[in-house]
């Protein structure tokens, strides 16, 4: 004789939880992680946000190697990391530096597809590179398939000059005055010469957006070379 089972309220309660727990750790290992990393001799803060006006997580990075791992899980739209010298990791300083900054922007999850990019359509202010860190599936990097982004200005008082300007602190960068144009100008130009891999303007798309398959997880690491270093003193100075 087949052994009936009987589903009582407080069974059906014990597999929705379980369901649930099934589909939190499913979505947490498909997500992507992102490990942000300070290289720069100073201390700095880096923040992260997405959604276009979601909350704002801080973390203080200490220089040389400090580092934050955040998990976006497997949605992730308009998702923009940033840093700016000092140990304020106070969000509402990080919300002030934001415009004084480069970004490293993502989307995740988006129809398969993860997307990234570096924008100094506002400003610029410490070096940068993007570089996946797994790839989904095993795939080969291959131009803006998984590349690597970087984006690094020496000696940033001398290259600041008019329209644009040295905006001081929080962010302590220099402001790209024509970047939220349509059309590229002698000022985004400056920006698009010393970084032709990052948006200058805000129509700046040929070369400049890179994609991964979903799934696949990365790094932001902040004064990715060693030269850079002596940059970052003379800005914070």
């Amino acid at each position: 004789m087949a052994t009936k089972v009987v589903f009582t309220r407080s069974t059906s309660t014990v597999l929705l939880l379980l369901a649930a727990i099934v589909s939190l750790a499913i979505s947490s290992a498909n997500g992507a992680k992102i490990d942000i990393i300070n290289h720069c001799g100073q201390t700095i803060t880096a923040c992260a946000t997405c959604c276009g006006g979601g909350q704002v997580n801080c973390y203080v990075l200490n220089g040389r190697d400090g580092r934050q791992q955040i998990d976006v899980g497997g949605n992730w739209p308009a998702g923009v990391v940033w840093g700016f010298p000092g140990n304020s990791g106070s969000p509402v300083t990080g919300n002030n530096a934001k415009p004084q900054a480069n970004l490293a922007e993502f989307t995740v999850g988006a129809g398969g597809q993860d997307y990234y990019d570096i924008s100094n359509v506002d400003a610029y202010n410490l070096p940068m590179r993007i570089a996946p860190t797994e790839i989904a599936g095993g795939g080969s990097p291959s131009g803006t398939h998984c590349g690597t982004i970087v984006c690094a200005i020496n000696d940033l008082n001398n290259f600041c000059r008019s329209p644009n300007f040295l905006t001081g602190p929080p962010g302590n960068g220099c402001k790209n005055t024509n970047g939220p144009g349509l059309e590229p100008t002698d000022g985004t130009r400056a920006f698009k010469n010393s970084c032709p891999t990052s948006y200058s303007y805000s129509k700046d798309d040929d070369g400049t957006v890179f994609g991964c398959e979903t799934n696949s997880n990365y790094e932001v690491v902040f004064c990715p070379f060693t030269s850079t270093e002596s940059v970052i003193q003379e800005v914070v100075a």
